[in-house]
């Protein structure tokens, strides 16, 4: 049962709107290379930026209404975004420092002590 009666602690609310952003970043960003015009593979990579954009979201958007089980993907593709975003800010692109910071905060909003006795508490 989806605890979406007791209020979100806060690490859960940064972790949830951290991943929005990441997700509609990502679908941005496909928007972009389907407005590319690279033929087939413009067409690949924005479906494929789609789809993981509305992945993420989905976890976003479930994190928030309390479902325990959108913890482990909303970490996981924190870790990820965190990890990718550091590699291209390591490689010259200052901007992408933001994408990873809000891929960690996504990750550690979750593993607070308050967020994961929020998750816990009544199962």
């Amino acid at each position: 049962m989806p605890q979406s009666t007791r209020a979100l602690p806060p690490g859960v609310l940064l972790s949830a709107f951290a991943t929005l952003g990441l997700a509609l970043f990502t679908l941005v960003m496909a928007v972009l290379s389907f407005a590319e015009g690279h033929g087939a593979f413009s067409g690949g990579v924005a479906l494929a930026l789609m789809l993981w954009g509305v992945l993420v979201g989905a976890g976003s958007v479930l994190l928030l209404r309390g479902a325990r089980w959108a913890r482990g993907p909303v970490i996981a593709a924190g870790l990820l975004h965190a990890f990718a975003f550091g590699q291209f800010a390591l490689n010259n692109a200052p901007l992408a420092w933001l994408g990873a910071a809000a891929g960690v905060a996504a990750v550690v909003g979750l593993v607070l002590p308050a967020s994961t006795g929020w998750f816990t508490r009544g199962s």
